[in-house]
Parts: C-alpha cells; structure tokens; sequence
C-alpha cells in the first residue's frame, strides 16, 4: 500500500482541503460508487498528478475523510473527560455516549457514506485509530477507580469491551436505524450495560 504524503506548506495544505472537499460533495451527491480520482482532481479544480502527490488513490481520499472524523471524536471525547475531572460513573458514561452520538448525528449522511467504506486496510485502520485511543484512557480512568483491585489483565479486558461495545453498537445503528441513535432508550440501556461491565 502506497503511503500518502503530507502536506506542509500552506498552498499544500489548501490544496488537500480542496481535494477532500471535493471528495466530500462527490460522495454526498453520487454516493462512493461515483468517486474516481480523476472526478475528484476535475471537481477539485487541481491536475490529478497534484491530487496523486498525497492520494495514490480512491480508498485514500476516503480514509483521509475518515481520519478528520476520527480527529473530531477524539477531540470531543477528550475534552469530556477533561472536564469531567472526577471518577468513572454512569454520569460520566452518559455524557461520553451523549457526546460520541451527537458527533455522529452532526453530519449523518456522511458519517454513513464513510462508515460503509472500511473493506480497504487503510480505512479500517484509520477508524480502528480512536477505538485503540479510548481503550486507553478508559483502561487509565478503571485502573483509578479499581485502585490495585483488579488486576492490569482485567483492566484491559474491561476497557476493551466497554470501549468496543459503545462503538459497535452506534454503527449499528447507524447503518441499521438511524432513528435509534435519537432515542433515549437507546441510550439508558446502553449507558447501564457498560456501566454493569465496569461494576463487575
């Protein structure tokens, strides 16, 4: 697999913006099976060996648009526990579920175009980002709570379940029925199925 390279000047960095924005409207009006490089250099208004210098090709563009997603979870979910400052509860459950919904539901359409397109390594590898991210601090965040009591094993195991359940079950939903990620039973019972894992 080809590695993309990174823009670091300032024209570059306009550059790849115009690209992914283009990438972003081709996929939101013609869906993914209408994405080519060569629509989104057109569309971009860049020649495709500009687009190609950090885009070897279609499952790049979209992985590209799946890490700023990623970057926007990460950021979010961050600055809850940030502020959160205190222990991990059901509280604190319920605003990181509340908040990683929301980041979902901002921009549906989307969120869904990209989430049906992780048969590439690359795209999977870039959702699998924040995932691995957030079983560590939710592993840092029990090992607080627990205080020695459960062993590092444990811990991990703890934060990994939790971490993936909250997950995979929104993009479920998200795929599946999208008015579910509204619903605030949805919600009171995944909130109470994590928290029983972190309990037990």
């Amino acid at each position: 697999m080809k590695s993309r390279k990174s823009p670091k000047q300032s024209r570059s960095k306009i550059t790849v913006e115009a690209i992914l924005q283009a990438t972003t409207h081709i996929l939101l009006a013609s869906g993914a099976q209408a994405l080519t490089t060569n629509h989104v250099a057109e569309s971009a208004g860049v020649s495709i060996g500009s687009l190609y210098q950090y885009f070897p090709n279609k499952e790049s563009l979209i992985a590209a648009l799946i890490e700023q997603h990623v970057q926007q979870e990460v950021d979010c979910l961050s600055g809850v526990i940030a502020e959160w400052g205190g222990e991990l509860n059901e509280a604190l459950f319920r605003e990181l579920i509340q908040a990683f919904i929301q980041i979902h539901l901002d921009d549906i359409e989307l969120t869904k175009l990209l989430h049906q397109q992780v048969n590439s390594l690359e795209c999977r590898e870039a959702l699998r980002k924040a995932t691995r991210f957030f079983e560590e601090i939710m592993a840092s965040l029990l090992a607080k709570k627990f205080i020695k009591m459960e062993s590092e094993r444990l811990i991990k195991a703890k934060a990994f379940i939790i971490t993936n359940t909250i997950d995979s079950l929104v993009q479920i939903a998200l795929i599946e029925d999208t008015k579910l990620l509204s619903d605030s039973i949805f919600v009171d019972e995944l909130v109470a199925l994590v928290n029983k894992i972190s309990t037990h």
